[in-house]
């Protein structure tokens, strides 16, 4: 190693051993930052390889088709239908037995404006 020969020659040198020492250890850094990119690209590569795996997968499946939909459709309308009906009759059977019968057993219910007025048919 060279001595130095004047005061400024000397904060020269060690201003030198500074950056020298800065530029190795941020060089490592660089390496181990550049390291632990490397281990993340492969993971991520394996990651989207298991995503593509699972969408190929999932794509191979049958999905239902616009027949089967139109089938639970109508189905339902059906049972909708029948279930809307048995409780009209319900509803209509419990009007008929709230409402005044005659003797034959009909009676009409008529409401005006000032009143309500009850007729049988003969």
């Amino acid at each position: 190693m060279k001595q130095p020969t004047s005061v400024h020659e000397a904060k020269s040198m060690v201003k030198e051993r500074l950056l020298d020492r800065r530029v190795d250890k941020l060089s490592k850094e660089n390496e181990r930052l550049r390291e632990a990119v490397g281990e993340l690209r492969e993971d991520l590569d394996e990651a989207q390889g298991r995503s593509k795996e699972t969408l190929a997968a999932l794509s191979k499946t049958r999905r239902p088709g616009r027949m089967k939909w139109i089938v639970l459709a109508g189905g339902a309308y059906v049972l909708g239908a029948k279930a809307g009906r048995a409780r009209y009759e319900q509803l209509k059977g419990w009007a008929r037995s709230l409402t005044p019968q005659s003797d034959n057993g009909s009676a009409t219910t008529t409401t005006t404006g000032t009143g309500t007025e009850v007729t049988g048919k003969a």
